[in-house]
């Protein structure tokens, strides 16, 4: 029985008890049941809305490249000085004046922060080799959260009803999911000959070594929580092992649910072995290049994004948006010297973790091998 139903034969009982022929101790235990019934269920319609409003309140707009700072020592940390002063920092060199006047600042305020430009290189390198950690939600919390993840409606979902029927309380399961965040760590060593590098050349190094090793690594986490997060159901093989068809595509497409913007994601090979050289006879209307707007093509009017972090015969459908990403620690750099070896050490550091809020907003296709 629904709320409406026991409150409806509440009503009734009430009645029937005017009557002095009344069962009244059959009556009477049938009104404990319905009450306790009715309770249940208005605590169960708390719960459930404290989830609600819990999921609607997170944040998903928040980017990776946020910093909690002062407006006085964010223009710091972006001037050249303080970018100079970092560096110099790492390599063990002298600071000049300006340079340790805004150096000690900043520092003094908010820890060694990365300069926003030497920041913006290393992001901008691992998205441009890595679009799937510009594309999902990124939270820049600073600390392990937790949140609520929808799993399914086990009754009273949307139905046709007859006139005057009601349709029955919406009952959904939840799970609370803590991101505590996994660390992804990158350091290297070099000589002090090394360190005697020019300030440009240094950082065109530390944005490879660093950016290069860390993005590649934290995209490869997210594709692996990707795949652990998804439905049983989309996760597909191709019908014939070694090559892509059509119909592949559209199986994978028909097992999405309540997802919005969506994209391709591909290897090289994959785009290249599979998609590009399907042989359904409508592949010309199907699968049409594109080499803008930072995808390679599109089919079914969907852009493919090149994505090394999968493996070579897999294909990732996914409405990115229904990832969460949460950046427990954003990146940190330090560095550290060895005066027996005369090495110096530079350590990059990132901690994060995430997880698909909708196990149907993602589909993978695994081609195979051919035979």
């Amino acid at each position: 029985m629904n709320l409406k139903e026991i409150e409806l034969r509440l009503k009734e009982i009430k009645e029937e008890l005017r009557n002095e022929n009344a069962d009244v101790e059959a009556l009477k235990k049938e009104t404990d049941e319905l009450i306790e019934k009715r309770n249940n269920l208005l605590e169960n319609e708390e719960t459930r809305k404290a989830l609600l409003d819990n999921i609607a309140n997170q944040n998903f707009g928040v980017t990776v490249r946020s910093f909690e700072e002062d407006e006085e020592t964010r223009k710091v940390y972006e001037t050249e000085e303080y970018r100079s002063a970092f560096l110099k920092n790492l390599l063990g060199l002298p600071l000049e004046e300006a340079e340790e006047r805004a150096f000690v600042h900043t520092t003094e305020n908010t820890g060694q922060v990365i300069p926003k430009e030497l920041q913006n290189k290393i992001y901008s390198l691992m998205e441009e080799s890595h679009p799937i950690l510009k594309d999902v939600n990124v939270l820049q919390t600073g600390t392990v959260i937790s949140i609520v993840k929808h799993v399914s409606i086990n009754a009273g979902d949307a139905k046709n009803v007859k006139e005057g029927e009601a349709n029955e309380d919406e009952k959904n399961t939840f799970v609370n999911v803590a991101l505590t965040g996994e660390d992804i760590s990158k350091h290297v060593d070099f000589s002090y000959r090394l360190g005697k590098l020019s300030i440009p050349a240094f950082e065109e190094y530390l944005v490879k070594e660093i950016g290069d090793r860390i993005g590649s690594q934290w995209a490869k986490n997210i594709v692996a929580q990707i795949k652990k997060d998804l439905h049983t159901d989309n996760k597909l093989k191709a019908k014939v092992s070694g090559s892509l068809e059509l119909g592949d595509v559209l199986k994978a497409l028909a097992e999405l649910k309540s997802v919005g913007r969506t994209y391709i994601y591909s290897t090289n090979k994959a785009f290249y072995g599979a998609i590009a050289n399907m042989k359904d006879a409508d592949r010309k209307i199907s699968f049409i290049p594109d080499y803008q707007n930072a995808i390679v093509g599109q089919l079914l009017g969907i852009g493919i994004k090149q994505e090394d972090a999968l493996a070579e015969d897999e294909i990732l459908i996914l409405d990115p948006g229904q990832y969460t990403e949460n950046v427990v620690q954003p990146l940190l750099i330090e560095r550290d010297k060895n005066i027996k070896t005369h090495v110096h050490t530079i350590a990059g550091i990132v901690i994060s973790g995430g997880t698909m809020t909708n196990d149907k907003a993602g589909a993978l296709i695994t081609i195979g091998s051919a035979a």
